[in-house]
């Protein structure tokens, strides 16, 4: 990796978008196909209320990832959930570039229908902060929807084929809130947290305070550091990657369970003849298989799962 390298990309103005603004609309869908990540600008009076409501939710990481090994291990997110929709995930269990190829963080996944159906197990600490994660999800639901909308209009879907119709609120979907701690490295153990991976969602919208997410842009082969902005969620649609301690959290929307993962109608990507369509739910799986350290997979296929690319540049 180009050490010290930024990552240069576009801004998309949240106010302007929801306005109707036709040159925004044109900005995001050209950042959705040529860069698949960008700056969402929230600084506008109906969405820059999220801002106030991720300091609470990054309160609520700090005390949660404070608690004892014992306690947040009652959440195993494996013994938890099969597709690790809510629960814990300690340092280590997943593949990565630190020694021992393993990860260097910790995680807590919350149900992203959690403001639908409050029966998950869950820690006393998020109990308590059940108001400032239902105005999360009411908040980035709204976001999310926006964009959606936008990047259908812009590929003059029909309207039965719609993105939103494809991410139905009150539909059954593998949609999570990430909680995410990078753990201090010692110089002896300096290395990638996380092996390169494109997000498992839709649209990821991530917010971190320190800089530690790496992108490849378009026709590079080198890694650049996201630099957060303020008032600024980033938005990934493609390929991303996630050395001081830090802490992220991220909402990745998913596709209903049972949705095709097949090209949309019109678009002119579809695939050829005999190539095997996968589920939301099936492709979550084959994802989640690739990802810890037990079952990891090296290879052409296991490499494609986990970055969309048969053969990707190393760290």
């Amino acid at each position: 990796m180009e050490i010290g390298s930024i990552a240069h990309m576009p801004i998309i103005d949240i106010g302007r978008l929801n306005d109707g603004d036709e040159e925004e609309a044109a900005k995001l869908f050209e950042a959705a196909k040529e860069d698949g990540i960008f700056y969402l600008n929230l600084q506008d009076r109906r969405f820059v209320g999220i801002i106030d409501t991720v300091d609470e939710v990054f309160d609520l990481a700090t005390e949660l990832f404070d608690l004892s090994d014992e306690e947040k291990m009652q959440y195993d997110v494996d013994k938890l959930s099969t597709l690790k929709l809510n629960g814990y995930k300690p340092v280590g269990r997943n593949f990565g570039g630190i020694n021992g190829n393993r990860d260097g963080f910790e995680s807590y996944a919350i149900p992203g229908k959690a403001h639908l159906n409050f029966s998950f197990a869950r820690p006393s600490v998020l109990t308590r902060r059940l108001p400032s994660l239902i105005a999360f999800f009411s908040q980035t639901h709204q976001i999310l929807a926006l964009l959606l909308s936008s990047l259908s209009s812009s590929l003059k879907l029909p309207p039965h084929a719609w993105l939103t119709n494809l991410h139905r609120s009150g539909a059954s979907s593998s949609d999570i809130l990430r909680l995410l701690h990078y753990l201090p490295q010692p110089s002896s153990e300096t290395g990638v947290p996380q092996t390169p991976h494109t997000d498992l969602g839709s649209l990821s919208l991530l917010f971190s305070k320190i800089p530690g997410l790496q992108v490849m842009p378009p026709r590079s082969t080198n890694w650049a550091y996201v630099v957060p902005k303020k008032y600024c969620a980033i938005v990934n649609i493609g390929d991303g990657r996630a050395m001081e301690e830090r802490y992220s959290i991220v909402y990745l929307q998913r596709a209903e369970d049972d949705v095709k993962m097949e090209a949309l109608p019109g678009t002119g990507t579809e695939a050829a003849n005999g190539t095997e369509v996968y589920t939301s739910r099936e492709w979550l799986e084959k994802k989640f298989g690739m990802l810890r350290r037990e079952s990891w997979k090296d290879g052409v296929e296991g490499q494609r799962i986990l970055t969309g690319k048969a053969n990707p540049p190393p760290v």
